[in-house]
């Protein structure tokens, strides 16, 4: 089937690097495009027409058969649905590309679980309209992305390193990091290894190095931004002016202080404490973004919540977990509340990772050597 006419080349440039190289669509695939409906209208599930017509063109090019969901089920705080059309849905797809906000594996448990049980495979969906497929941001080769987040892994593949993060607002945080052994997930495998063995779900574009765990963090952290899905529900903006600070000892929180976000933040983990436990106040895992043109402008994109999501996955953009409570059988879904902060300076043992907030593998001659393969596509910025 011939791919559908009028997809600017930007567009395309992007399409057919998720459909080929991420979501590997085959010929006679059952795959399915889950968009949200109140996203057509100004709703946090941000989304257009023509982009999810674009991408289930590309798709049908390559031979498979392609549906779309659409899906109008707004979501209760601390009472979020997975849909039962949707969980059915996964059982019989061969894929599933996901442009929900809403519904996520990283909240919510029982979506993940079942996509694991269900052998399906999701990709998660981040450039959902026109203009953001025709992004710098979106158009960058997977495989560089892959590339950075596989070669940032080095430092963190030895036996318990000692830590230093410092920025200029103050932050400054000493620890160790665990061994690697201890920590299911950390890519130091090749994407493919990777993905098989670790999981079921992909991000498109690639987000986030994964999580790094840690033990006896010590010192002070200030930061003005979080992810913005947990965000909302806290009451406060994704980004803001009056620095919060965490005083950490001993890898816990036990103090918070800074203006009213500050405060709204000290509320609701409070209020979290009674849903998963002790657990909220842990301080005990930091990681950070792997893509180098994770930025767009608010004309392509005017939505503040989904901009944010995009710019976290920024090289510059490295954050910590705010609380490490899992999931349990009275609250399933996971706490997934980040402090973020752009002008890292972090070494592990012998190592300087980030200095000043640049990414030093990006340095890497193994990350130069992928993108010289793209010259016409936006590659490794300048310093």
């Amino acid at each position: 089937m011939s791919i559908q006419v009028g997809i600017p080349q930007a567009a395309m440039n992007s399409l057919i690097d998720l459909v080929d190289n991420v979501a590997e669509v085959k010929p006679g695939m059952e795959v399915v495009i889950v968009a949200h409906k109140d996203g057509l209208y100004g709703g946090d599930n941000l989304v257009d027409e023509e982009a999810v017509s674009w991408m289930s063109s590309v798709v049908q090019s390559r031979g498979a058969h392609c549906s779309i969901l659409w899906l109008d089920d707004p979501q209760e705080p601390h009472h979020w649905r997975y849909p039962p059309i949707l969980r059915g849905v996964v059982e019989e797809a061969d894929l599933v590309l996901c442009t929900s906000f809403d519904i996520t594996t990283t909240e919510l448990g029982n979506f993940r679980r079942h996509f694991e049980d269900a052998q399906t495979w999701m990709v998660r969906i981040f450039p959902t309209t026109a203009p953001l497929l025709m992004s710098r941001w979106a158009q960058t080769p997977y495989e560089l992305v892959t590339a950075i987040r596989h070669i940032s892994s080095k430092p963190f593949m030895n036996h318990m390193s000692r830590f230093v993060l410092t920025d200029p607002n103050g932050t400054h945080l000493e620890g160790y990091t665990l061994d690697p052994v201890k920590r299911p997930g950390i890519p130091g495998l090749p994407y493919d290894s990777y993905r098989k063995q670790v999981r079921h779900v992909s991000f498109w574009p690639e987000w986030v190095h994964p999580p790094v765990n840690c033990q006896d963090i010590n010192g002070v952290y200030y930061f003005d931004r979080m992810l913005s899905w947990w965000s909302r529900y806290i009451g406060i903006r994704p980004q803001w002016e009056d620095l919060i600070r965490l005083d950490i000892k001993d890898g816990r929180i036990v103090k918070i202080s800074g203006g009213s976000e500050a405060d709204a933040l000290q509320r609701f983990l409070k209020d979290m404490e009674g849903k998963v436990g002790d657990g909220i106040w842990k301080f005990d895992t930091f990681h950070f973004g792997v893509h180098p043109n994770a930025a767009v402008t608010e004309n392509e994109c005017p939505n503040p919540l989904h901009r944010r999501l995009i710019e976290h996955s920024h090289t510059s953009n490295l954050h910590v977990h705010i609380g490490s409570a899992g999931a349990n059988e009275n609250y399933g879904y996971y706490t997934h509340i980040t402090g973020d902060i752009r002008h890292a300076t972090l070494t592990v043992g012998d190592t300087l990772v980030y200095d000043n907030g640049w990414l030093c593998c990006l340095e890497d001659p193994e990350v130069q050597k992928v993108a010289e393969k793209y010259p016409g596509l936006p590659g490794i910025p300048k310093r």
